[in-house]
């Protein structure tokens, strides 16, 4: 299955940083729950903190609308304390990545929960907010922070919850408005952060492992059930016999014919491998990562299929996280990039 193994490139370099350099090249993330920050950013955010940068974590909201998968909670007893819990929760998975140098942020929204639900009319859940508001906070960590990158989703929030949609949009917004000094002039010195990454599932990368897994008797996570059915049939449409050897330019084709019909074609299923311009190996960072995931002891229905995966699939799972680089301060984006680190060096 592809995924970066670790390369040993980390291994003896001195990581140290001088607090200027540490600064220059912070890293600043905005994430809309409790727990986000483990799945696609934990090993960044871990190897950044070796590396010696600063590290600034935003979390939008509580995660009250979060279901509770602590078998040593009551769920009709805890639920009014969630947010309460998922604030423990994520203090410890922020010791976890990053042994007390991580500096959390919270905006103190409330968790919207999935679209169209009760939950959505709150007046006080994120994807009520006013936005200009949301993006002034957001500014002033910013201006604060005086980070080189900043990571958050892409425009859907990779998968359609409007609490992501959200972090997204005042993510994107502080990015442009944190530089200009007529925008929030009561937030601090104008700061212009370099680079905007999102976050990205690897399409190709994820079928890989849904066939593996398929072939080992593991049951597929979440709604992913039928997916092995549509993946042969795909396979089959395009003359692919043997999925065991399929090539990533394989997976490509069979991931094409799955989405097409579709009004947004690949919605839901992924970013092409060809789109992702930046793969981070984060192999040396597997254990905090695993750390940083059983913290969220109330969540595990969201990750506890990864950390239940043998230990070669959880490895390679979990080893490289991966990003596009969608903004780059008086940059353009070059067409094919490929990079192994965010911070563009």
């Amino acid at each position: 299955m592809p995924g970066a193994q670790g390369s040993g490139r980390l291994r003896g370099l001195d990581r140290k940083m001088t607090a200027r350099d540490a600064d220059a090249g912070g890293l600043l993330l905005v994430h809309a729950h409790p727990d986000d920050e483990c799945f696609g950013t934990g090993g960044l955010i871990a190897r950044s903190i070796a590396e010696g940068r600063r590290v600034d974590l935003v979390t939008c909201t509580g995660g009250e609308e979060g279901e509770i998968h602590d078998p040593d909670l009551d769920p009709d007893e805890a639920k009014p304390r969630l947010r309460e819990i998922r604030r423990a929760e994520l203090e410890c998975s922020v010791r976890a990545l990053g042994s007390g140098k991580i500096r959390l942020h919270l905006l103190g929204y409330r968790d919207s929960g999935m679209m169209g639900t009760p939950s959505n009319e709150r007046a006080d859940a994120f994807w009520r907010a006013d936005l200009d508001e949301a993006t002034g906070k957001l500014v002033r960590i910013v201006r604060e922070a005086r980070s080189a990158t900043m990571v958050s989703y892409d425009s859907n929030g990779n998968y359609g919850h409007p609490d992501h949609i959200n972090a997204h949009r005042i993510a994107n917004a502080a990015w442009d408005a944190a530089a200009d000094p007529g925008r929030f002039e009561d937030a601090g010195q104008p700061h212009r952060v370099e680079r905007f990454c999102e976050t990205a599932f690897d399409r190709e990368v994820w079928l890989r492992m849904m066939i593996e897994m398929n072939q080992r008797g593991i049951a597929l996570p979440w709604d992913t059930g039928d997916t092995i059915t549509k993946v042969t049939k795909a396979a089959a449409e395009r003359g692919i016999a043997d999925l065991t050897t399929a090539t990533i330019e394989d997976l490509r084709r069979i991931a094409e014919v799955m989405s097409e019909g579709e009004e947004e074609p690949g919605a839901g299923f992924g970013t092409p491998d060809a789109d992702v311009t930046t793969r981070v190996d984060v192999s040396e960072f597997i254990a905090q990562k695993r750390e940083a995931f059983e913290c969220h002891k109330t969540q595990r229905q969201d990750f506890g299929w990864v950390l239940d995966l043998p230990e070669d699939m959880l490895e390679h799972a979990i080893s490289t996280e991966y990003f596009v680089l969608t903004r780059w301060r008086d940059h353009e984006i070059p067409t094919g990039l490929h990079e192994e680190t965010v911070f563009g060096e």
